[in-house]
């Protein structure tokens, strides 16, 4: 990326987050993204080689946070089956909706579309000293509901509060679900 011009990039960054809001990364617009910056599409190779390199520049920080805090640390562990790190991952999605929203429903097409997946992943391996019997299979299917709930309530814009909330019940009934069965 070329830092020559401190503004353009912010307009092209601005820009490119409208768009893929809007409308996702798959069927976002290059022309769209230079257009509303004010750039011709070959200025914005002056800046960014692709347009997957724009949506890296606005996701990429918030996946990296996101699997660093779902990864197994010498240390720490998942004793309160991963309730203190989804306490973190809800207030880092609302301290970075936008950026979080990108990674949750618009990131098809992209090297983020697995990200959730991955998160599950992440969990499961944290979680195995403390399963006991149940099928891997079966705890990787609880996570991935308890994410996949996580992700309806951004997708749908449930707002912090009611997230919160939301939540806070998905939660209750998780960590019943687990002491019934461990």
């Amino acid at each position: 990326m070329n830092h020559a011009d401190p503004a353009t990039i912010k307009n092209i960054n601005e820009a490119a987050l409208k768009e893929f809001i809007s409308n996702g990364y798959k069927n976002a617009s290059l022309r769209s993204i230079a257009r509303e910056a004010g750039v011709t599409t070959g200025a914005f190779y002056g800046y960014y080689k692709s347009k997957a390199e724009v949506f890296d520049g606005i996701v990429g920080e918030h996946a990296k946070f996101l699997k660093a805090l779902f990864a197994v640390r010498d240390g720490e562990d998942y004793s309160d089956f991963g309730k203190s790190r989804f306490t973190r991952l809800f207030v880092y999605t609302f301290d970075n909706i936008d950026g979080v929203r990108l990674l949750v429903a618009g990131s098809e097409g992209t090297v983020y579309s697995e990200l959730f997946h991955e998160l599950t992943e992440l969990v499961a391996d944290g979680l195995k000293p403390y399963s006991g019997s149940l099928e891997e299979e079966f705890v990787h299917s609880l996570i991935s509901g308890l994410f996949e709930s996580y992700c309806e309530l951004i997708v749908h814009d449930a707002g912090r509060c009611k997230a919160g909330n939301a939540l806070y019940k998905l939660w209750s009934f998780y960590e019943a679900g687990w002491r019934a069965l461990l």
